[in-house]
């Protein structure tokens, strides 16, 4: 009944996701929708093509981060198994408020494979710490270049500023509160003690417990991490050419429907598309649904608006909904998930996973 449960909140933010979506693009587009899909209809199949390889190369190179991390660890794991790990957390992402779901799902899928709940909750910390300092690094390096593109008008400028000052705050907070007992006492004491008592929290002690773990476990993994000098840069050089890949998926977008681009206007969009993902981190709905698409026409609009709405549907297509129907047959099909998105939805992943670490005999039935 729980994994009943546990799959159905999946479905139900699937069904969120598209019907935000739907309600977005018709506020967008208006009176326009028809325009919008004879446009679609004329969308160039080849470039399409390019889309869907870029999207493809940008998951294999997450697959090799986790890859060259784990090899790094002394786990001898192939590509394969990386790639589906990787488009597991892809999934319950895609599906989860915030992402909150990936990883989650990612350790459960690490631990069928071999590695620890520990070793596995550490591999992706070091995958969160190098992506957070690429992604501020990009989006400062593209606001810089490109401002005036980016800060066309008061909606983009809050967009720019907001999501810059969310992933700081998280990545900085978490540095701050790894590295000071005093904010972490704050963080454990004060913070999380406010919210039992307004019932956000329901057992703090619990709470507090897994916060301090957390916190405990990204002040090792960045040690460890920021030593390892060889291995930060190659997994940052990783982040940040997916991302190079990812934030060109505008341009050819605009291209498939024949906007006269050149590859002189491809910083303009990497600039645009990097700006969106800043304001996709702080959005609380599942895929970002909503926020993503209005962010795109706004940003877009010197295409017209017809032309931006048409790109935002196609940019759309492949940017998210290819990778949730990717990573959905990779997770009901691999052996590595061992029951697909049923188990790995059902919220045994970590808990009972620990508990047989921490006592083999709790697993031996299986």
């Amino acid at each position: 009944m729980e994994k009943l449960k546990s799959v159905g909140k999946y479905i139900l933010n699937f069904l969120l996701i598209i019907v935000i979506g739907t309600f977005i693009v018709y506020l967008t587009v208006g009176g326009e929708l028809g325009s919008v899909f004879e446009a679609v209809k004329t969308a160039k199949i080849q470039i399409l093509a390019v889309m869907a390889g870029i999207m493809m190369v940008y998951y294999i190179i997450d697959a090799l981060i986790l890859y060259i991390i784990c090899k790094a660890r002394g786990y001898k794991l192939h590509l394969r198994q990386t790639f589906v790990t990787n488009m597991t957390g892809v999934l319950f992402s895609d599906l989860t408020p915030s992402a909150t779901g990936g990883q989650f799902a990612q350790v459960y899928v690490f631990h069928n494979q071999g590695i620890h709940v520990g070793q596995a909750s550490g591999i992706l910390t070091v995958v969160f710490i190098t992506y957070q300092i690429v992604i501020i690094t990009y989006a400062t390096l593209a606001m810089l270049i490109n401002a005036r593109s980016i800060f066309q008008n008061t909606q983009s400028i809050w967009i720019g500023v907001i999501g810059f000052v969310v992933n700081v705050a998280i990545t900085g907070g978490f540095f701050l509160v790894t590295k000071s007992a005093k904010a972490h006492d704050f963080f454990i004491v004060k913070l999380i003690g406010f919210l039992a008592r307004i019932k956000l929290v329901k057992n703090y002690e619990k709470t507090s417990a897994e916060v301090s773990e957390s916190f405990k476990e990204f002040r090792e993994e960045s040690a460890q991490l920021f030593s390892q000098k060889k291995l930060f840069f190659e997994v940052c050089l990783c982040h940040a050419v997916k991302l190079t890949f990812f934030y060109t998926l505008p341009f050819f977008a605009a291209m498939s429907l024949g906007v006269p681009v050149t590859i002189a206007d491809l910083p303009k969009f990497i600039s645009l598309a990097a700006a969106i993902s800043l304001f996709n981190t702080f959005m609380p709905l599942p895929g970002a649904s909503g926020g993503s698409e209005a962010s795109f026409v706004m940003l877009f609009g010197f295409l017209g608006k017809t032309v931006a709405s048409t790109a935002m549907l196609i940019w759309r297509v492949f940017s998210f909904y290819f990778g949730l129907l990717l990573s959905l047959v990779v997770v009901a099909v691999s052996k590595d998930t061992k029951g697909g998105i049923v188990k790995a939805a059902s919220g045994e992943t970590v808990e009972e996973n620990k508990a047989k670490e921490i006592n083999p005999e709790a697993g031996s039935e299986e």
